[in-house]
């Protein structure tokens, strides 16, 4: 096939190389005559015969019952009528591959969107009702699947000094004067964002709604005018990242895509994401409360993971030549991200609740 040997210069999508993952394709799904292939992030994008689809690669640690999650979520949105990927099955039928190197492979129905801008009104609003219904049809999607998310948060009051302290020990090393100085200041403000930890679990103690949340929303997940007869006209792809846990972790993911502004958020975007949710979906108070608390500690399980995967490497003797530098730069915007939230908290949560209905 000609088109498969065009895409094979285009890189590897998954473990097992770009070759095997086409050769798989080609034995086990029948998608006809191929005439153009294209490698996109996280797989390969195939037209043919018999369609278009996307050819999703999952790293070899995939579990089969996270595979079949999202085998089972897709097959739920359809008989929700929900505007989402279709599931393709294998010539014998069965919802995924894996291949005998161990990458897993799982093909859908190419769904084509145009491009979201969160700059415009109408594409934030069309935005946020898409994840709202969403939710909506996964109200009633019985199967719970929970994944290991990081750092367990009760005990990153001391796991995150820990690692910002062996982080400064290893990294003055490739730092000149000024990057010590500028990762000083950085660490010392987290260090003691990590102490409040406790502190901010305990405010945001209220039970939050949990369901099948998408655990990926974002600009590229969102489908507008999608164009299947029969389905509304907008609706999500990219489920790969979806499991049973808090609805709020979505609707933060909703307000960094179309209310984060330079310097932190937009406060009248973030009153209009929420109502534009509120319309499709009520919201509790609570969940209101909770987000500037998860938008917090998502910041700061960023940067622990950041500098744990850079001592990971260290460790293992790998080079990390102008890395340090890269995670200094990252662990401030951090810092400033932060401070940004603790300073707005109180304004962010009247906004956020200001355009709840009741």
């Amino acid at each position: 096939m000609d088109a498969r040997q065009a895409a094979r210069a285009g890189g590897s999508p998954g473990p097992s190389g770009l070759d095997a993952v086409l050769d798989d394709v080609a034995r086990h799904y029948d998608m006809g005559q191929w005439w153009d292939v294209q490698p996109v992030s996280g797989g390969v994008r195939i037209a043919g015969e018999a369609g278009e689809f996307l050819v999703a690669v999952s790293p070899e640690d995939r579990t089969d019952a996270s595979l079949q999650f999202e085998a089972m979520l897709l097959a739920h949105l359809e008989d929700r009528a929900y505007l989402a990927p279709r599931l393709v099955r294998t010539r014998a039928g069965r919802p995924w591959h894996r291949s005998m190197a161990g990458a897993a492979v799982l093909v859908t129905e190419w769904v084509r969107g145009g491009p979201v801008d969160p700059a415009l009104a109408q594409h934030r609003r069309r935005g946020v009702r898409a994840l709202a219904e969403y939710h909506a049809a996964v109200r009633s999607f019985p199967p719970r699947l929970r994944v290991d998310g990081g750092p367990r948060l009760s005990t990153l009051e001391q796991d995150g000094p820990a690692v910002l302290e062996a982080f400064a020990g290893v990294s003055g090393w490739y730092l000149d004067a000024d990057g010590r100085q500028r990762l000083r200041s950085a660490a010392s403000y987290l260090w003691r964002q990590y102490s409040r930890v406790p502190e901010l679990l305990t405010a945001g103690g209220a039970t939050l709604p949990r369901l099948t949340i998408h655990g990926g929303f974002g600009r590229a997940a969102i489908v507008f005018d999608g164009g299947r007869p029969g389905l509304p006209a907008d609706g999500l792809v990219g489920f790969d990242r979806a499991r049973y846990d808090a609805r709020a972790i979505d609707l933060a993911a909703a307000l960094k895509t179309f209310a984060r502004v330079p310097g932190g958020f937009d406060l009248d975007r973030c009153a209009d994401v929420m109502a534009a949710y509120d319309e499709v979906e009520n919201l509790s108070p609570g969940e209101v409360t909770a987000l500037p608390i998860i938008l917090r500690m998502e910041r700061l399980v960023r940067v622990f993971r950041l500098m744990s995967g850079f001592l990971l490497r260290f460790g293992r003797g790998e080079s990390v030549d102008g890395v340090v530098d890269e995670i200094v730069e990252m662990t401030e915007a951090e810092a400033a991200r932060l401070r940004w939230l603790e300073e707005h908290e109180p304004a962010l949560v009247e906004a956020l609740g200001s355009a709840l209905v009741g």
